[in-house]
């Protein structure tokens, strides 16, 4: 079976998104000196980028554990070197695809080739993501209100309360009995009434997840150590470029960097992440030349790191093709 050819609105879409990135990174280079920029990146530490490297990959390694253990709660027992190995081509497909959740869609085919249900693999993805989304905004919350001494950062503070709010909602609604069903009916009014067998099935594996709040805790305080180390790597990569910026206001920007990046109007965040750097650390006296390289360096940081799963999404090519090769000879 060939793979779907994406559609004329895809393509748009993406071009779109690509255009959008292309014009705002354009705007940016405009109005910020590149003489700043390149002497801010040939001054980079080297030490400094490796440690970034470093504690990145660690964070990885135990941001792939706490998926591992939501796996094992859906019966996909499998080994944590293999859930470690998806995890990581989860996170090299979200940086070279353009969309967003590429990586989550590369971890739910991966996953449910060992478990019952695609559904299972399903709800195992979005708590992990719905984990991570509560720690870094409930860190965020509370480490950074010794930091609110000026009028712009309340309005950042309150930007922050405002995404935590969102968080424990989405967590509440998507542990809610009520929401799949509704959610089914809705469908069903519109048509796509032929989705509502995996929604029952995707709500069954959710409410497996609510009667083990044990888990979900322990999983919330694997989560919370994952997001302090991704905040310390836009440290170290400052540290790297040899800016001097509180520690605190990294607590406080980096989880609306995240928010804004997520958003579905760029490709892949580019433009947009640099733009919202260049305003976030503005407000506290970081020059934007000096801005806009502390958040390219760190998405470079980052699309080094991914590369490791790259590399393991070649090295099991093979292994693939060899599997798929005595089924095509028994059909």
């Amino acid at each position: 079976m060939s793979p779907a050819r994406p559609t004329g609105r895809t393509v748009a879409v993406i071009a779109a998104k690509l255009a959008f990135s292309v014009a705002l990174m354009a705007l940016l280079i405009a109005r910020i000196p590149l003489a700043g920029v390149a002497q801010s990146l040939r001054s980079a530490r080297p030490e400094w980028l490796s440690a970034a490297c470093g504690l990145l990959v660690l964070s990885n390694l135990i941001g792939s554990y706490q998926w591992w253990r939501l796996l094992l709660a859906v019966e996909i027992r499998i080994p944590l070197w293999k859930a470690c190995a998806y995890y990581h081509v989860g996170l090299f497909f979200n940086n070279f695809l353009p969309a967003n959740i590429g990586g989550d869609l590369a971890r739910i085919a991966d996953a449910s080739r060992h478990g019952p249900t695609r559904a299972a693999a399903l709800s195992t993805v979005l708590l992990d993501r719905m984990i991570a989304t509560l720690a870094l905004a409930g860190l965020a919350l509370v480490t950074t209100l010794p930091a609110i001494d000026a009028f712009h950062l309340r309005l950042v503070y309150l930007a922050l309360v405002a995404f935590f709010a969102l968080s424990v909602a989405l967590v509440w609604g998507v542990f809610h009995p009520a929401l799949l069903p509704a959610l089914e009916r809705v469908l069903a009014r519109i048509g796509f009434g032929a989705l509502g067998p995996h929604l029952n099935d995707l709500a069954e594996r959710l409410r497996g997840f609510r009667e083990q709040r044990t888990l979900f805790l322990t999983l919330l305080s694997v989560a919370l150590v994952v997001q302090v180390s991704r905040i310390l790597v836009h440290a170290l990569v400052a540290r790297a470029l040899g800016l001097r910026i509180e520690l605190t206001y990294f607590f406080l920007f980096v989880p609306l960097l995240a928010v804004i990046v997520s958003l579905p109007i760029s490709f892949n965040g580019i433009g947009v992440r640099e733009g919202a750097g260049v305003v976030l650390f503005g407000l506290v006296g970081v020059s934007r030349a000096h801005a806009f390289s502390l958040q390219f360096t760190t998405y470079l940081v980052g699309v080094a790191v991914s590369l490791l799963g790259g590399v393991t999404f070649l090295a099991r090519l093979p292994l693939r093709r060899a599997g798929a090769r005595p089924m095509e000879g028994s059909s």
